[in-house]
């Protein structure tokens, strides 16, 4: 019997990530539909069964290149919420297409891809909060990545500006 021992690397970087929270007198339920209408929804059993990934993944896409991946109704999930009357859904928002260009240089990319955002309200005011992709995928340090992550920010931008103007 051999003896091998196996040697754990650990690495540890801190940088900052940008929070971005943009708010507007607009009803939550109108704000919900005005964010939902720009974007497409990942169907992922359409996804997995597809011939032609990138025309199926394309074809699932909205008006800025980004698609709903997954829907969470904080308000029913978090008791805390529920209780304070405050509504609140997270959206996991990307593109399968712009996660696998930055994966290609870092596979740690994809820790990252989907981008979260958090769309909540408790009164008359709505709120859109994010973190800065190019802050989020900045952490990887990688110039080739930032050029795609920097792009994120301005549709992420676009997305919030829309769906909270009147």
């Amino acid at each position: 019997m051999s003896d091998s021992t196996t040697t754990i690397k650990r690495y540890e970087r801190t940088s900052e990530t940008k929070l971005i929270e943009l708010s507007a007198k607009k009803p939550y339920e109108q704000v919900l539909i005005d964010f939902e209408k720009q974007l497409g929804r990942f169907d992922q059993d359409a996804a997995m069964k597809a011939s032609d990934l990138e025309a199926t993944i394309q074809s699932m896409t909205g008006e800025l290149g980004l698609m709903i991946i997954h829907v969470l109704e904080m308000s029913a999930l978090l008791p805390s919420l529920a209780s304070a009357e405050t509504r609140a859904r997270q959206y996991l928002i990307g593109n399968p297409l712009i996660a696998s260009q930055m994966a290609k240089f870092d596979p740690r990319a994809a820790l990252f891809a989907p981008p979260r955002v958090l769309i909540h309200s408790n009164g008359d005011d709505t709120h859109i909060t994010f973190e800065k992709p190019s802050t989020t995928f900045g952490r990887l340090f990688n110039p080739l990545i930032d050029e795609t992550a920097i792009m994120l920010d301005d549709k992420f931008e676009t997305l919030v500006q829309k769906a909270l103007s009147p």
